[in-house]
């Protein structure tokens, strides 16, 4: 495939002030010669008719405020090349010639010309271009002649001289100004886009890790904030993207780790053993290890998931309280198991605007957590207020301190307060809080735990009742 060549920005915006320049300084040039050129000939044309007018007096017509004769006839005695006219009455014959045409005559005007006024141009009998006049006169009644067609010629070449000289003039300022105007777009276009090649530099330096520089520090002109921002935002998500990756790798290898020892030793002590009931008891120990390490996987991806903001929440009417009383009756048998007294305290109904799936999973992982870690033979309450609307988990944790708070839903925290045999020698990844934390963002939920009197609480808020949804 042929490259494609591309023009930079600079020349694109100089070409295109040059063509925008070319066209009005064109325009321009046009205009005045046409102004200049309208004006030299009106003042020709004037002066042409004067001398008409001072003819015609001469040839004996009636022409209000004519000059006199005298101030024109030494130009036309002269035996040069300069001034022409010649007149003829209504039968066609020659009524006057200027001496200056000798015996050439000047082209006679037709019926149609010569009834009004008309300037023309025409070679002169001396072979010099000019420019004429030709008009009818009327004569006085009883005059045979009845009216006069005049036509009165002068010489060009000299005016033609001075148009030439006045384009001249003109085509070499426009050319000037344009080769000005062109090199100060140029270093124009150079200063304005100075905080691009800024912006450019910046980008071409910049470090694909934390910490890094704002592109937007306030700096750039209106125009380039934008882009700028936006740039920062794509690079903070890329940047993000890139750490949750590590992470989910850093996070696996880290927690498959001893698994996958356990797994080769089990599997290596089961190859020199015969005896049925050890290799029972090393399948079902493998099946173990296989169930934690799926728990494992499944949570770090649904944690990516979340974190990422893939999973995108589907707002839908729900009864959060019939939603509670389910998580609690899904996790009985466990609580029988452990001697746990659940006293629920919901109202009977409490609808809001929320995601099933992510709301029936949130409440599942905080009762859950709460019965792994309750102390054997102790109470938990689960309550849900409604003014405003926010669910409650409360349970013994003798083994908190408030230091632990902040570490509460950070993954692959375990509190040690209850141990492995009071849970029945079940282990968990540390995973559950850091999900619970994610799907509650996803809804714009806030999730926050209290440790008071030697009792954890979580409270979520935020929720949305179904008239706040509709509102």
């Amino acid at each position: 495939m042929p490259r494609v060549r591309t023009v930079s920005l600079r020349q694109r915006v100089i070409l295109g002030v040059a063509a925008a320049l070319a066209l009005a300084l064109g325009g321009l040039f046009l205009a005045l010669d046409l102004a200049v050129d309208r004006e030299i000939y009106r003042r020709f044309d004037v002066g042409l008719s004067s001398r008409a007018n001072a003819i015609a007096v001469y040839l004996g017509a009636q022409v209000e405020g004519a000059n006199p004769i005298e101030r024109w006839m030494p130009e036309f005695r002269e035996e040069g090349h300069t001034d022409f006219f010649q007149a003829w009455d209504a039968h066609g014959n020659v009524v006057a010639r200027s001496r200056s045409a000798q015996t050439s005559d000047l082209p006679r005007p037709a019926a149609s010309a010569a009834a009004g006024t008309t300037w023309f141009d025409l070679p002169l009998p001396d072979g010099h271009a000019g420019r004429a006049i030709v008009r009818r006169y009327p004569l006085e009644p009883g005059d045979p002649r009845i009216a006069l067609d005049l036509v009165v010629a002068e010489e060009r070449e000299q005016l033609d001289a001075l148009e030439r000289r006045l384009h001249l003039m003109l085509a070499v300022a426009i050319a000037l100004a344009l080769g000005m105007a062109v090199l100060l777009a140029a270093s124009g276009a150079s200063l304005g886009l100075r905080p691009l090649d800024q912006l450019v530099g910046r980008i071409a330096t910049m470090r694909l890790r934390e910490p890094r520089d704002r592109l937007d520090d306030g700096s750039l002109p209106r125009e380039l904030a934008p882009v700028a921002r936006r740039f920062d935002e794509v690079i903070d998500v890329l940047l993000g993207n890139l750490a949750r990756e590590r992470r989910f790798a850093q996070d696996l290898a880290h927690e498959l780790r001893t698994p996958v020892a356990e797994l080769r030793a089990i599997t290596e002590t089961s190859l020199m053993q015969e005896d049925p009931a050890h290799l029972r008891q090393s399948l079902e120990d493998l099946s173990q290890l296989g169930a934690e390490m799926d728990r494992t996987v499944a949570g770090l991806l649904a944690l990516a998931r979340h974190e990422a903001g893939l999973t995108v929440a589907q707002p839908e009417p729900l009864d959060l309280a019939g939603l509670v009383r389910a998580a609690c009756a899904r996790t009985a048998g466990r609580q029988a198991e452990r001697g746990l007294e659940c006293i629920l305290r919901p109202p009977i109904e409490a609808w809001v605007s929320a995601d099933g799936a992510m709301s029936a999973r949130l409440l599942a992982i905080l009762v859950d957590n709460t019965v792994e870690h309750a102390p054997t033979g102790s109470a938990i309450e689960v309550g849900l207020a409604t003014a405003p609307l926010r669910l409650v988990i409360a349970n013994a944790a003798p083994g908190l301190t408030p230091a632990m708070l902040p570490e509460l839903g950070r993954r692959f925290f375990r509190a040690d307060a209850v141990d492995a045999d009071d849970r029945g020698g079940g282990a968990h990844a540390g995973l559950g809080l850091a999900l619970a934390h994610a799907l509650a963002a996803a809804q714009a939920l806030s999730l926050e735990f209290r440790l008071e009197d030697g009792r954890l609480s979580v409270e979520v808020a935020g929720w949305r009742g179904l008239d706040e949804a509709t509102a």
